[in-house]
């Protein structure tokens, strides 16, 4: 009789959700890698604290600065947005969280690219020739 009975509905999705997070995990991978120029390696899990539904919206933000190893070599990095691109800094209503929030910028293989950077690949599908 289990030839023609379809599985379950909680079956499908926990098997959908199984696969979006294997899929995403492939994709961060990746990412990392093509970043950093090493293999990407689990490290650790860490527990993500639920997102608030409610933030304060602070200003936007200018630039980010980060440290990280690329090529096996320690890097500190400082993007600054260009003013079209600029996210919008919100913390939580506890004040515990930071977010940066919308925005137009990629994270790729070279680090922040704004989407109205020439170099861009957003920006030159955007182009427009008169």
């Amino acid at each position: 009789m289990s030839g023609g009975v379809p599985p379950s509905s909680r079956a499908r999705q926990r098997r959908s959700r199984i696969a979006t997070t294997a899929a995403q995990v492939r994709r961060a991978a990746n990412l990392y890698e093509k970043f950093t120029g090493h293999d990407a390696e689990e490290m650790g899990r860490v527990k993500v604290p639920a997102i608030p539904r409610v933030g304060v919206a602070i200003g936007t933000l200018d630039f980010i600065g980060y440290t990280t190893v690329r090529d096996g070599v320690q890097e500190k990095y400082i993007h600054k947005f260009k003013p079209a691109d600029k996210p919008l800094f919100v913390v939580s209503p506890d004040g515990k969280q930071l977010f940066m929030v919308g925005g137009g910028y990629d994270f790729t293989e070279r680090g922040i690219v704004d989407h109205t950077d020439p170099t861009s690949a957003r920006s030159k599908r955007k182009a427009r020739w008169w």
